[in-house]
């Protein structure tokens, strides 16, 4: 090997070499194979016994060490693994005779090459440091480059895994295992059945083959329920694809969103309370105004009636448009501020907003199976929303004539669809593109819904909203724990009161 390349191997310095080895002819050949190799470019050390060896090591003051198998009553073995006990981090080559048993030892333990010193000579000895050199400065980059990326991963905002075909996963970061409440080294080689409530670990099962069946990264908003509420998490999956383009692990991201969803929910509930607000003015103070004018036209007409006037007719014209009025100023505000909704649930709610519905010329009706009842009243408003918008679209897009609007509570979940018999959706609405279908979409995800939009079986559009429906849990101290919708609810009420 050229002067030149050991050179470049360690950045213009000289090589230092320590032998450790008991027996002084052998040191006296490895002297003569290393002059041989290049001149003053390699500094061979000699340690005569493992004591010393052990001694020299700990200077770290050698890019290479040689060790011989016998050291006395101990081996380079032993030696080895004291070594790498002490953090040495430079490549280790073992000398000894034929013996495949102590070379894959070797090997295993973390030997950088093995050398029988039965046929060692300069131009072998020169290939091993070579090669344990190199090895050594890539194994050192890697190394740089691991710490990087976990320095990064470690510090990253969000939740970072690996898991395998099988489900088990063989990376987390901190962030991950915090949300998993575990510690990294008890997340590693788990499954989520095992990690997780057995209902969300299914959904994430479920998602994972999702992503490698279809080989497409896809992104989901999932929500765990801790002692202090519930967090929602907005996570990616995606493929880690070989060469050949086929999965080999599904990764995944996920960052915390909790924060998020709160604001949103206030921002939501502070739009319902101007709602319920701007309705109430509408029926008791411009409702009321109407219907006193209406009652003193009325007083006119019977007064220009009674006298036999032509301008009767005209005035009876005006009392009817003022009787319109008040009946569409009294629909706007059941509307804005569903009455029916506070007092006697969803249900009723959904036959009121059917009868206003009916009195337009489209026939609509409420097919509720039994008495259904949504334990979270907040929610209920989002739902009753999601029907509302959904009978708006089915009428002035879809032009339908008949609506049905069903409601169904079973296996602690509520089922809400509204059927049309319209012209349909246009091709590419499906996906959620227009303004409506995206307000439904996003009130669904705000109490934990899914909305799903299909055509009719015979005709026109389908849209079914499905929502778990769970009685509230009772504390410790046996008072009802409210939802985080109708906790924040409460709080609005509240700020407005005062």
């Amino acid at each position: 090997m050229s002067a030149d390349l050991f050179e470049s191997l360690n950045e213009g310095k000289a090589i230092r070499v320590l032998l450790v080895d008991d027996d002084e002819d052998s040191y006296i050949l490895t002297r003569h194979h290393v002059s041989k190799i290049s001149s003053g470019k390699l500094v061979l050390d000699w340690a005569p016994s493992y004591e010393k060896g052990l001694e020299l090591i700990r200077e770290f003051k050698h890019d290479v060490y040689l060790l011989d198998y016998r050291l006395g009553a101990r081996t380079g073995l032993e030696l080895l693994k004291e070594a790498l006990a002490l953090g040495c981090q430079a490549p280790m080559i073992i000398l000894t005779t034929e013996n495949p048993e102590v070379d894959a030892q070797a090997m295993k333990l973390g030997a950088a090459d093995f050398l029988s010193k039965d046929k060692l000579d300069s131009a072998l000895l020169e290939r091993s440091i070579r090669y344990s050199l190199k090895h050594f400065e890539t194994l050192r980059a890697l190394r740089e480059r691991e710490a990087i990326i976990s320095a990064f991963m470690q510090n990253v905002p969000c939740a970072v895994y690996m898991k395998d075909l099988e489900g088990r996963y063989v990376y987390a970061n901190e962030t991950c295992a915090k949300v998993l409440r575990r510690k990294i080294d008890d997340v590693i080689g788990k499954t989520d059945a095992e990690l997780l409530p057995k209902t969300i670990a299914a959904r994430a099962r479920n998602t994972d083959q999702q992503v490698i069946n279809q080989r497409k990264a896809i992104e989901t908003t999932e929500s765990f329920t801790r002692d202090d509420g519930t967090h929602y998490w907005l996570t990616n999956r995606f493929p880690i694809c070989d060469h050949g383009g086929h999965p080999m692990m599904v990764g995944g991201a996920a960052i915390d969103i909790t924060e998020n969803k709160r604001l949103e929910r206030e921002i939501q509930e502070t739009s319902e309370r101007e709602k319920r607000r701007i309705g109430q003015d509408l029926h008791d103070g411009l409702g009321q105004y109407l219907t006193g004018i209406a009652c003193m036209v009325k007083v006119v007409e019977q007064k220009l009636e009674s006298r036999d006037l032509q301008e009767a007719g005209d005035v009876k014209k005006i009392t009817t448009m003022v009787n319109e009025t008040i009946s569409q100023a009294r629909d706007l505000a059941r509307g804005l501020c569903p009455v029916e909704l506070e007092n006697n649930g969803l249900q009723a709610a959904l036959q009121e907003l059917a009868a206003r519905v009916s009195r337009a010329n489209v026939n609509c009706e409420v097919k509720a199976p039994q008495v259904t009842k949504v334990y979270d009243n907040a929610a209920a408003i989002h739902l009753y929303r999601i029907a509302q918008e959904a009978v708006n679209n089915a009428i002035k897009h879809g032009k339908a004539r008949n609506v049905t609007i069903g409601l169904n509570t079973q296996n602690n979940q509520v089922t809400l669809t509204v059927q049309d018999d319209g012209v349909g959706l246009p091709k590419g609405t499906m996906k959620g593109n227009g303004m409506g279908l995206r307000v439904m979409n996003y009130r669904a995800a705000m109490i934990g819904a899914s909305v799903s939009i299909a055509p009719g079986p015979e005709a026109g559009t389908m849209v079914t909203c499905v929502m778990q429906n769970r009685p509230p849990q009772k504390a410790r101290n046996g008072k009802e724990v409210k939802s985080p919708a109708r906790r924040h609810r409460k709080e609005e009420e509240a700020l407005a009161e005062h």
